[in-house]
């Protein structure tokens, strides 16, 4: 089994990508964000952990951490955000290794697909045999990201101040899926690489 590191910037496509590898070939797309959201959950390690370093105010009335204000601390505060990434982190990166050893046993995909927006930052990549970037022109992923989500250019330029250049991507990956058409061209690129 493969295991594929799959990332790229805001607007890139990449969980468009992973959607179409996940429904066309043999793997199984594992995205961190909704692992990082189990990590906030009632009853983790992680969630008193982090409870415990940014109080009880974070929580809803039953308990459990409401990641709108959490966001707004951690996003205002950089050390806090550092904080919050020290108890997240390590904690998705146990359970993915978990589960890629599962799998590995169950022998039943030929890929391994980790997606994340922060491969580099996490460490992740370096669990992957190699990491896949979605790279798309600026303009375009602009445009996807005013349509879609309704960002001003304010924000945008926000996000794209925080987030690793296409340079140190194409430096740092082994593969780089250009998502600059339409869905087929996409699809015609993953076919060549999986298939």
């Amino acid at each position: 089994m493969r295991i594929i590191g799959l990332t790229g910037n805001v607007g890139c496509g990449k969980s468009t990508v992973g959607r179409i590898m996940k429904d066309n070939f043999s793997l199984k797309l594992v995205m961190t964000d909704e692992l990082g959201h189990l990590a906030m959950q009632k009853g983790t390690t992680s969630y008193s952990r982090i409870v415990s370093a940014f109080g009880e105010d974070i929580l809803t009335s039953d308990g459990e951490i409401d990641r709108t204000i959490l966001g707004k601390i951690v996003f205002e505060n950089g050390n806090k955000l550092k904080d919050l990434n020290q108890i997240i982190h390590p904690w998705v990166k146990k359970k993915l290794q978990e589960d890629i050893e599962y799998e590995k046993n169950n022998n039943q995909y030929k890929y391994y697909v980790v997606e994340s927006a922060i491969l580099f930052e996490s460490g992740l990549h370096k669990i992957c045999h190699e990491n896949w970037y979605v790279d798309t022109e600026e303009s375009i992923r602009r445009k996807r990201l005013k349509t879609n989500r309704g960002y001003t250019d304010e924000k945008i330029d926000a996000i794209l101040e925080n987030q690793k250049n296409s340079d140190f991507f194409t430096e740092n990956c082994e593969v780089i899926i250009y998502n600059n058409g339409d869905m087929c061209a996409l699809e015609c690129q993953l076919k060549k690489l999986l298939e």
